[in-house]
């Protein structure tokens, strides 16, 4: 699993660490703004130390990009779930981009 926990801003802190930052733009919208408040600095940077308990910021911080995961020999997989894996559901691919993909 690439997100294993239960815990919400550990959850926000796994995606960041493992896909990349969240969308500015996306924070900003949040419905949940005293999470975001709670979870991101003014950049947008998760505060990991600050909101998690040690054990789960140290969690955190042992998870490597995407790419870090997926071997060179598959790097059109990576291709592919890297669409499937944007944050932001307006850049994502869609289902129909997802299938034309030449994995």
């Amino acid at each position: 699993l690439l997100f294993a926990t239960h815990d919400n801003v550990e959850h926000l802190g796994l995606m960041e660490a493992i896909i990349g930052p969240f969308p500015h733009r996306m924070l900003k919208r949040a419905k949940n703004s005293q999470l975001v408040s709670e979870a991101f600095d003014s950049a947008g940077k998760h505060r990991l130390e600050r909101v998690l308990p040690p054990e789960s910021a140290s969690y955190v911080q042992k998870m490597r990009p995407l790419e870090a995961s997926i071997s060179r020999e598959d790097r059109r997989f990576l291709g592919l779930l890297r669409r499937l894996l944007v944050i932001d559901p307006e850049d994502r691919a869609s289902a129909r981009e997802c299938v034309r993909h030449p994995l």
